[in-house]
């Protein structure tokens, strides 16, 4: 089992530093995603409310559409794209 409990998470900073962002919220999950399908293991992968833009008067779940509004949630929704795109799901 590989768990990724690490991401880019200065919400504000991210709108400055959105290389950063985007290799520790995209790439390195795309990364260990590549490796957990190599090797067989179950990825564990945390999101956040980020991905979704706030504006809904329920609580989310995983099938609504997301619409993230800062580079945090953009790069976090990029991340979980790149663990289905190795074919794993989140």
């Amino acid at each position: 089992m590989i768990v990724n409990a690490a991401a880019y998470t200065s919400v504000d900073q991210a709108e400055r530093e959105e290389k950063q962002a985007r290799i520790i919220n995209v790439d390195a999950p795309a990364l260990m995603a590549e490796e957990a399908k190599r090797i067989g293991a179950l990825l564990v992968h945390y999101s956040t409310d980020y991905v979704f833009d706030g504006s809904s008067s329920l609580p989310y779940t995983e099938t609504d559409q997301p619409n993230p509004i800062n580079v945090y949630g953009k790069t976090k929704l990029a991340g979980e794209e790149a663990i289905r795109a190795v074919g794993l799901s989140t």
